[in-house]
C-alpha cells in the first residue's frame, strides 16, 4: 500500500492506494463503525499516475 486518505466527496470511506504493473489504483473502503465492521465498497481503475486517480478520488484538506 502506497497511502491512504480520507475521500473528500465521500464521508466515512477511505481510499487505500496501490501501484502495482507501473499502475496506480486504489480500494475505496467504508469505515468502521459500532455496528458494523470496515468493508471494501470497490476498487477503482487503472491509472498512470497518483495525480490522476487523486483527481478523480480528492482526498478530504485538512483544516491545520
Amino acid at each position: 500500500m502506497n497511502e491512504k486518505y480520507a475521500i473528500r466527496d465521500e464521508p466515512g470511506k477511505m481510499m487505500f492506494v496501490f501501484f502495482k504493473n507501473n499502475q496506480y489504483y486504489g480500494h475505496i473502503v467504508k469505515e468502521r463503525t459500532d455496528k458494523s465492521p470496515a468493508k471494501i465498497v470497490f476498487e477503482t481503475k487503472k491509472y498512470d499516475s497518483l495525480s490522476q486517480l487523486k483527481s478523480d478520488y480528492p482526498p478530504l484538506e485538512s483544516s491545520e
